[in-house]
């Protein structure tokens, strides 16, 4: 699968925990991704998929998997296009919670899925809900065959070969690279103090973010957004964001400058699935 390959972006971020609320609960919707956030840039995210990106490659498949359904006489309802904006960067959390607006509406939880989220979650329960020679049909017998497998044998068929495996360990390596740097243990010293003043024993931003006591409910508790805010103050107070964020750049760029062949070819791996799908977009009507 085209995507799946890029998305152990994902090991930095998996401290996430929290499923995502059914609804907002407030009035005015899901706050806008927070300024802190859009700012959030590693070096590696040049070789890596966007949400969007991913979006745009998972539309493309979807459009030729419907084209395939059709031919077979079978209904296929398409994930909506790609969203325009990154309603749910792939760094929001990187770093544990940064976002002020988010800490007091949601705590740790996420922010409601916005609509174009929501219409994709029902098409998939729409098609995992289909007859089974309808679901055989769309992916074999095995979950990766039938249309699907067409799909993606078109999408994919000048896309160089590479180990995904590679790209994913640069990923995490350096992340845990910069964990462990003098200078990151420092400013989370520092965040951690700052918490306890406020009465909240917590070593790493990333437990916090993680506490399985948020997991027990659906929506934040009164402790959780206080424990949110304070994260996020002192966060600011310490500059934490912006520390941890410079070391993992200069990591990340020592690391693509000491391997240049293998992110040469991240980067046709990348651009070549990406001109791919739009190809695929640009060519075909939908339904």
């Amino acid at each position: 699968m085209p995507i799946s390959r890029f998305l152990a972006a994902g090991l930095v971020l998996a401290a996430a925990g929290c499923a995502a609320a059914p609804e907002d609960p407030q009035e005015g919707g899901p706050p806008e991704v927070g300024r802190e956030v859009q700012a959030l840039h590693v070096p590696l995210d040049d070789y890596n998929l966007s949400r969007p990106d991913i979006e745009t490659i998972e539309y493309a498949e979807d459009l030729l998997i419907g084209a395939c359904m059709r031919d077979l006489g079978l209904d296929w309802e398409l994930l909506p296009p790609p969203e325009e904006h990154d309603a749910d960067p792939l760094n929001r959390r990187r770093y544990g919670l940064v976002e002020p607006e988010v800490a007091r509406r949601y705590g740790y939880h996420p922010p409601p899925p916005t609509p174009g989220q929501r219409a994709r979650e029902e098409a998939r329960r729409v098609r995992a809900a289909l007859p089974l020679g309808e679901q055989v049909a769309a992916y074999g017998t095995d979950g990766r065959g039938g249309c699907l497998a067409e799909a993606r044998e078109r999408l994919g068929a000048d896309v160089p070969g590479f180990d995904a495996g590679v790209l994913n360990g640069y990923i995490g390596d350096t992340f845990e690279a910069s964990r462990r740097d003098p200078r990151v243990v420092e400013v989370v010293g520092a965040w951690s103090a700052c918490m306890r003043e406020r009465g909240y024993a917590y070593e790493d931003p990333l437990d916090a973010l993680s506490d399985p006591a948020w997991a027990e409910t659906e929506e934040a508790s009164s402790r959780e957004v206080a424990v949110a805010g304070a994260d996020v103050l002192c966060k600011a107070e310490t500059d934490l964001v912006a520390v941890w964020n410079a070391v993992e750049d200069e990591i990340q760029r020592e690391v693509i400058d000491a391997n240049p062949g293998d992110f040469a070819l991240f980067g046709r791996v990348r651009d070549a699935e990406l001109d791919a799908a739009r190809e695929v977009i640009e060519a075909t009507d939908p339904p």
